[in-house]
């Protein structure tokens, strides 16, 4: 696979996709470059640390989202620590306890064996109640794949259902109502990647799309997070790199089901098409109820601090409309990971910038979207980290109440990241 490097996440958490021997250290190093900005005064809602990651034994720097069951239970991966000898990563279960705290249990501590290593992004569930995410694969076990956890009496099996070639499988993946499973999976012609399908009950492996191999491949490689469905079957997603020539600033792309088993992939927009438009999505994206995506990039816009997107489909075509350009970092820039929908209609996401004084770099915040009468939207920002309470969030997720949770990469007591929940 070629050399890669592109963002996981948002707060310039930047995650190298480089070969099967790159180390946790070495990718640590390249976490962030930050700036020192000028201070802001933030909305006031109540924060909360859940768990500060880093204990002896415990896991290290979350690379997604955690999932929420419906009985409030918050469950995720972290990519590094554990009580392994390989610092391999672990799968978490956080529950709330009755005297308002929260307590962590290690559902698994990956080996680089039979296993694999290094989890990153989010997890799903099954109806089962059976856990899936992704691994990236390096260190000493340098393939990608997909497990999966089933509860069992003595605890959860972890089945590596996926695995087999040289480079990174996911952030996650996405399920459809059999419980197939699609994403960044498989090696794809010549290790470029591939979008592919993992069918329940055998896992056998389809190859739904391959991403070229070339340097400036037009049709995009390296997505950041796992594709959505629309209403009709089709997939949707971005990827980092590819596109125009003269950006390599990444595209937005759909793909439709013919029926046969076969798929048709189609760019729906090129990034950097314009001196305005934003540059490489570091997150997947999100669709309202009426079928609009919504995403954002790292980069570009109008102050080359990243941008937050609208694509609306109207006589046939996909129509951008850049919903805000971040102006500078006091309030937020170089926006990551995939955002969320609350009830009413507002987004909800993660960026780079913030806090001046954390520690000499800008530790991130948590930001709200609000949709306004005159088809403007509003940006606020929800909560600033300052290091202590967590640096560089990676996503957030909302419960039916509105309230938000999340992890960040770094940060906290042990300066291995937090799990959080902000209540508006």
């Amino acid at each position: 696979m070629s050399s890669l490097a592109a963002p996981v996440g948002a707060n310039n958490v930047v995650r190298m996709r480089l070969n099967s021997h790159t180390t946790l250290a070495t990718k640590m190093a390249l976490l962030a470059a930050l700036l020192i900005l000028l201070p802001s005064a933030w909305s006031r809602t109540k924060y909360k640390v859940l768990h500060n990651f880093g204990a002896s034994g415990d896991g290290t720097t979350p690379l997604g989202p955690p999932a929420r069951r419906k009985n409030g239970v918050l469950y995720g991966t972290t990519f590094g620590g554990g009580a392994g000898q390989c610092d391999c990563g672990t799968v978490f279960e956080l529950t709330h306890q009755a005297d308002g705290t929260w307590s962590e249990d290690i559902l698994h501590n990956f080996t680089a064996g039979s296993d694999g290593s290094n989890p990153w992004g989010g997890v799903i569930f099954d109806r089962s109640g059976n856990l899936y995410g992704t691994i990236d694969g390096d260190l000493s076990y340098a393939v990608g794949g997909v497990f999966e956890l089933s509860p069992g009496s003595n605890g959860w099996n972890m089945n590596l259902i996926y695995t087999g070639f040289n480079g990174d499988t996911g952030p996650g993946v996405l399920m459809d109502a059999s419980g197939d499973l699609y994403g960044a999976i498989g090696p794809g012609e010549d290790d470029a990647g591939a979008i592919g399908e993992l069918s329940s009950g055998n896992w056998n492996y389809s190859q739904l799309y391959s991403f070229c191999q070339e340097e400036y491949c037009e049709d995009g490689f390296a997505p950041q997070g796992p594709p959505i469905w629309d209403r009709h079957g089709n997939l949707y997603g971005t990827t980092y790199y590819g596109g125009l020539h003269d950006c390599y600033c990444g595209v937005v792309f759909q793909m439709s089901p013919h029926g046969d088993g076969t798929w048709s992939y189609h760019i729906l927009h090129y990034f950097g098409s314009s001196a305005t438009d934003g540059e490489r999505p570091a997150a997947g994206l999100v669709m309202d109820a009426d079928g609009n995506l919504y995403g954002n990039t790292a980069f570009g816009g109008a102050y080359n601090q990243g941008t937050i997107f609208k694509f609306t489909h109207t006589g046939g075509r996909w129509k951008e409309s850049v919903l805000y350009d971040f102006p500078n970092c006091a309030k937020g820039c170089l926006p990551g990971g995939t955002m969320v929908f609350d009830k009413a209609g507002n987004l909800y996401g993660v960026s780079s910038g913030g806090q001046p004084d954390c520690g000499g770099y800008t530790c991130g915040v948590v930001f709200k979207m609000t949709p306004q009468k005159n088809g403007k939207w509003k940006y606020s920002v929800v909560h600033a980290f300052d290091g202590t309470d967590g640096d560089s969030p990676v996503a957030v997720i909302l419960d039916s109440k509105g309230d938000i949770f999340g992890t960040t990469s770094s940060g906290g007591t042990y300066n291995w990241g937090v799990a959080f929940e902000i209540t508006p």
